[in-house]
């Protein structure tokens, strides 16, 4: 059992290296393409290649099932299950678009990665109003531009004994106050085939529905509840169905 741990310690460690060393390769370019809004869409290409190449390198690939009612000149709020760190690299990997995550800083100790990450995403302080407050004007501003917003409702990676942890308001508030679609995203392998809370690694194939759009034009705020518990039940009974 020792033998097999250190197996899995080696598998996992090397597939975070191999994600960071083409981050450090890339970064005296990277740097200049995440400074700029006008730029960010190569890095997006660069980074959506890599992550492909780090799933074939590592023993992984993906299936993806896209609705076709999805239209890829909008922008969207992308709310997927959180089952690992893992779910990242694969978001970046099947999406087509260019999107920013949404979460909480202080991610690193190196200051390089750190302020990598401050650039490409929108972070926030937990327990800060202040710093929310500031994190969804700049959400505002970059939905309004076009820019998809992927958020975790479950807010962090719940146990491996739980289906799905509860969701947060937040990306729904967000939805409505800027009138664009929730789009429900689920990860049916990832809990399965690399668990946050265990070394163990499962080579194959790793599906992923994006879901129908949730229309948000003819909702007000008072309506955040039921839109959450409506993308809620969608990827929970998808979890469900493919227990069954």
């Amino acid at each position: 059992m020792k033998l097999l741990n250190f197996f899995f310690l080696i598998w996992r460690t090397w597939l975070w290296v191999s994600v960071m060393l083409g981050l450090i390769c890339f970064s005296p370019i990277g740097a200049i393409l995440v400074s700029f809004e006008k730029t960010y869409p190569l890095f997006h290409i660069f980074c959506r290649n890599w992550c492909r190449f780090v799933l074939l390198i590592n023993g992984f690939w993906y299936i993806l099932k896209m609705s076709s009612k999805i239209d890829l000149d909008q922008s969207y709020i992308i709310c997927p299950n959180h089952t690992s760190k893992f779910d990242i690299i694969l978001l970046f990997a099947i999406f087509p678009k260019p999107f920013v995550f949404m979460g909480k800083k202080n991610v690193s100790s190196i200051w390089f990665f750190e302020w990598f990450y401050n650039k490409t995403m929108i972070t926030f302080e937990r327990g800060s109003v202040s710093s929310a407050f500031s994190a969804y004007r700049k959400a505002d501003k970059l939905l309004k531009s076009g820019m998809s917003i992927v958020i975790f409702p479950e807010g962090q990676v719940p146990p491996s004994s739980v289906r799905l942890g509860a969701f947060k308001l937040g990306a729904f508030k967000l939805a409505i106050n800027n009138k664009v679609s929730i789009l429900p995203l689920t990860f049916l392998d990832n809990k399965r085939k690399y668990p946050e809370d265990q070394l163990s690694l499962m080579l194959g194939a790793l599906r992923v529905i994006l879901h129908d759009p949730i229309e948000t034009n003819q909702l007000d705020l008072k309506k955040s509840k039921s839109l959450r518990d409506k993308t809620y039940n969608i990827i929970n009974k998808t979890l469900i169905q493919d227990e069954a």
